[in-house]
């Protein structure tokens, strides 16, 4: 994929139409959340009982963090210039403290919360335990894996765990997340490194990641959120690697990163539809069958794992592997305005299931019914949609945690609460906590913004450096209908990383620009 062809005129219409639309879709995007990220927010209350709640923000402050992070970006950038030759080495040894900083905050951390899972997280991690004894009762079509299959994948890697460290093995998959984290945040900045224009850009992207409060809170959450964000980071660089250097290796790496990251998070597919389109895109402006083939192999090879995953169970259980809860329910709780907020979590799903007698068709039909209720509702009441959909991604979008306080608040019974943790979930350090992730994610959505004029500038090259940017749109489309989750938008918003240097080099330039320009 190195070699750039002459293409026909339609065909390059058609891709300037594309890469028009994508920048259209970014401009509203960028737009809609640096603006509300300097003006509001949804804060979590520190007893965990009530929903979220918006509060006026303070936009000066948020300002002043950007301002800060432009600073800095322009001093770093001055100093990486006057290493010369020895800028690379540099840059790796910055990456190594990095990492190393990054992974003592997270062990202290994971050592020192009680976290226990609960919900979803205990489900599929109690049906390894189940399995591992001869027990597959969650496989039934009313058992929880029968509900929702797209879990056995998350339940396979518990069974490995368990099979290796023992059973409940929490901690040691907490400090496993320590270590795919730190992976994430070498192959990011390889992937910077590979595709910014600017070689300061892959310094700016590792304070970002030691920084990014949600993403190290959410270290011991039992679940696959971090494996599936790691392995989707490996995917975006071996997609790099493969268009720079043309070695057809990286396409069985991207094949394995892309099968392993849907087996974590069924919702990875929104990033795998996101490699389909740039690879397209790709084949077409550079007429290489490469980036085709290759976009094929990792759509067999990730539905392929998870069949694969689905006739194992079948043969080990001797149940009939069922499809599970129909997506048109999650589609039409997605519509609900629930007792938390628009589209939050209220168990429709299994409800309904269970008011048929966990007969699809039924409950499908049902589904269907209730959206087009929910539609017809939207299309009377303007006012009264407009508020719906900007609560639900206000809801999702500008919590600066992202929730994570509130899916960590499981802690075991048995074990002592510290004090300093006490103060984080329920006392000073609560909102401290809170208003320094309110200032970073002021940061990132204002980062994100100011990246359009470098993508205005590269609307004619078209290269796999889109993918992350493709998938934030399916991400942020995504969150409309589907449930309203804030930790659901946190793959994207760390994807927003990848462009966030790029965009602050670009302001941090424009003075000596001007005054170059005069």
């Amino acid at each position: 994929m190195k070699h750039r062809k002459q293409i026909s005129r339609p065909a390059e219409s058609f891709l300037l139409f594309c890469m028009n639309v994508l920048f259209l879709f970014v401009l509203l995007i960028g737009l809609f959340l640096a603006y509300y990220s300097l003006r509001y927010s949804y804060y979590s209350s520190t007893d965990y009982q009530i929903p979220v709640y918006v509060i006026h923000d303070n936009w000066l402050r948020n300002l002043l963090f950007f301002g800060a992070a432009a600073l800095l970006c322009a001093l770093a950038d001055r100093l990486f210039r006057a290493l010369g030759e020895k800028e690379r080495l540099a840059g790796y040894v910055f990456l190594g403290v990095c990492c190393l900083l990054y992974g003592v905050m997270c062990l202290i951390w994971v050592r020192d919360l009680p976290y226990y899972p609960s919900g979803d997280q205990l489900n599929a991690t109690a049906a390894a335990y189940y399995h591992l004894k001869g027990n597959f009762v969650m496989l039934k079509k009313t058992g929880y894996l029968g509900k929702f299959p797209y879990q056995k994948g998350l339940t396979l890697l518990y069974e490995l765990l368990f099979r290796a460290f023992g059973d409940f093995c929490y901690p040691v998959a907490a400090r496993l997340h320590i270590l795919l984290g730190i992976v994430t945040m070498i192959f990011g900045y390889l992937f910077v490194e590979e595709n910014a224009s600017h070689s300061v850009c892959k310094l700016l992207y590792c304070p970002l990641m030691v920084l990014c409060a949600p993403y190290v809170i959410l270290t011991p959450y039992t679940y696959g959120d971090l494996p599936s964000i790691c392995f989707t980071t490996i995917l975006f660089w071996a997609l790099s690697h493969l268009s720079k250097t043309g070695k057809k290796r990286y396409v069985l790496l991207a094949c394995v990163m892309a099968a392993l990251a849907l087996l974590m998070r069924m919702h990875t597919w929104i990033v795998l539809i996101a490699v389909m389109i740039g690879l397209l895109l790709v084949a077409l402006r550079r007429r290489n069958l490469l980036a085709l083939l290759t976009a094929v192999l990792i759509l067999c090879c990730s539905y392929g794992a998870v069949k694969l995953v689905d006739l194992s169970y079948a043969l080990r259980s001797g149940y009939e592997i069922t499809e599970g809860a129909p997506m048109v329910l999650s589609l039409a709780m997605g519509l609900q305005d629930n007792e938390n907020g628009p589209g939050t979590y209220n168990n429709y799903q299994t409800t309904t299931l269970g008011h048929v007698g966990f007969d699809n068709q039924a409950a499908a039909e049902i589904a269907r019914r209730d959206i087009r209720e929910h539609l017809t509702r939207f299309r009377s009441d303007p006012a009264y949609a407009r508020w719906f959909f900007q609560t639900k991604l206000l809801m999702q979008w500008i919590e600066p945690t992202f929730e994570t306080l509130i899916s960590t608040y499981s802690f075991d019974e048995e074990k002592p609460v510290p004090e300093w943790i006490s103060r984080i979930y329920f006392g000073d350090l609560h909102d401290r906590l809170t208003g320094f992730a309110d200032g970073y994610q002021s940061v990132v959505y204002l980062g994100f913004l100011c990246f359009l004029p470098v993508l205005w500038r590269r609307r004619r090259e078209v290269s796999v450096n889109l993918i992350p940017l493709i998938a934030i749109v399916g991400g942020f489309l995504f969150s409309i209908v589907w449930e309203a989750q804030c930790r659901y938008v946190l793959p994207y918003y760390l994807f927003m990383l990848f462009y966030v240097p790029e965009g602050i080099c670009w302001l941090t330039e424009l003075p000596g620009k001007w005054l170059g320009k005069k």
